[in-house]
């Protein structure tokens, strides 16, 4: 949801938490790299297609492939 920089940040380390002390599994969507920073994996949909994978990624790192990709969501 649309949560302030604080919350947010709760929640994201709250679901890190859970993978890490508690052996859980969560599914997270979102655009924004930075949460998705959190993820030990990310996969890449495109029209409902896995497009790319990415490991133990940064923020950084999982802007510069969104970048890459067309609005098909081919690399470019």
């Amino acid at each position: 949801g649309n949560l302030d920089s604080r919350a947010g940040a709760e929640v994201l380390d709250f679901l890190r938490r859970s993978v890490d002390d508690l052996g859980q599994t969560i599914v997270m969507v979102t655009h924004d790299p930075v949460a998705a920073a959190y993820a030990n994996r990310i996969l890449f949909l495109a029209d409902g297609h896995i497009v790319d994978d990415m490991r133990s990624p940064t923020a950084d790192q999982v802007l510069d492939r969104m970048r890459r990709f067309d609005a098909r969501g081919r690399v470019s």
